[in-house]
């Protein structure tokens, strides 16, 4: 009789040879017990991909390019009793699944989301500081172990969640050119009474490569932030749409007032604020109708 994994490690991957390379390292580093069954998964989300074989890795090939898609066939494939999540563009530090497999043990919880720390890649050639510091536009909110998270928090980047809470849910495909489907979903499992905790010492670090360094990338991210967010909010409450509508333009409003003056203050303050006016932006856009894709 085959035994069962206690932790099924889900990754979905779309051309990123050398960072998944750099994640199932990491996850080869990890300091785990003795006891603890863990299996890893890999779907190729590329079309165009070759069967591939790694060791200690099941790899599965999902061809729809729809990253809810490749979510999905992770979930079906799984048998750990716990699935855990990671995007090819980070790396776990050692103790990543040793700490979530405590917290479990120790608190009663549906699924536990961790910190994902941020590394920027450095300019090639470049020298002195940069002016879009880690801390400012990168860095995630952190809390400390055991405090509940709500539904603007959840996301598949790290996090550890029980394969029985997925039954027939799951990644909703309308989302994968959007992004969004891991909070959609995750949303939906709060919403019929599922209690997500954060656990600190479950840390990821994520890659920054220098395209997202910019304020053109910044800008897109904020947009489809609000986007997406709005429409996640409005299926679950539709007639709170006017109102959000409402509250999205006074923000927007106010934040495009600030704009101009928050210039004295330096670059780094008015972008803050721009980034502030294209999420509220987003949000009146999708209460509109409007879409966005970004994963066109």
């Amino acid at each position: 009789m085959s035994v069962h994994p206690d932790i099924s490690i889900c990754i979905a991957s779309y051309r990123r040879p050398e960072g998944l390379a750099r994640l199932l390292e990491s996850l080869q580093r990890q300091k785990t017990p003795a006891d603890l069954r863990v299996e890893i998964l890999v779907v190729d989300n590329d079309p165009d991909a070759a069967p591939a074989s790694l060791p200690g890795v099941r790899m599965l090939h999902e061809p729809r390019r729809n990253i809810a898609h490749a979510r999905n066939r992770a979930v079906d494939a799984a048998r750990g009793t716990w699935l855990a999540f990671i995007d090819d563009d980070e790396e776990a530090e050692e103790g990543w699944l040793a700490a979530y497999w405590e917290i479990a043990a120790r608190l009663e919880a549906d699924g536990f989301f961790g910190p994902v720390l941020p590394r920027l890649a450095p300019p090639p050639g470049s020298r002195g500081k940069r002016w879009l510091g880690v801390g400012d536009f990168y860095a995630r909110p952190r809390h400390e172990s055991g405090t509940p998270v709500g539904s603007g928090e959840v996301r598949t980047s790290n996090a550890v969640v029980r394969r029985a809470l997925f039954g027939t849910r799951r990644f909703d495909p309308a989302y994968g050119r959007s992004g969004g489907s891991d909070t959609e979903l995750f949303t939906r499992m709060l919403d019929s009474g599922a209690r997500f905790l954060f656990c600190d010492e479950a840390r990821v670090v994520e890659t920054v490569p220098v395209e997202r360094q910019r304020l053109g990338w910044l800008t897109r991210r904020a947009f489809r932030g609000g986007v997406v967010t709005t429409r996640i909010e409005s299926a679950r409450r539709p007639r709170r749409k006017p109102w959000s509508a409402a509250r999205a333009a006074c923000a927007l409003a106010l934040f495009g007032t600030l704009l101009p003056l928050s210039l004295l203050a330096g670059r780094a303050a008015a972008t803050r604020i721009w980034l502030r006016v294209c999420i509220q932006a987003g949000h009146l856009w999708s209460a509109a109708g409007g879409g966005f894709e970004e994963y066109a």
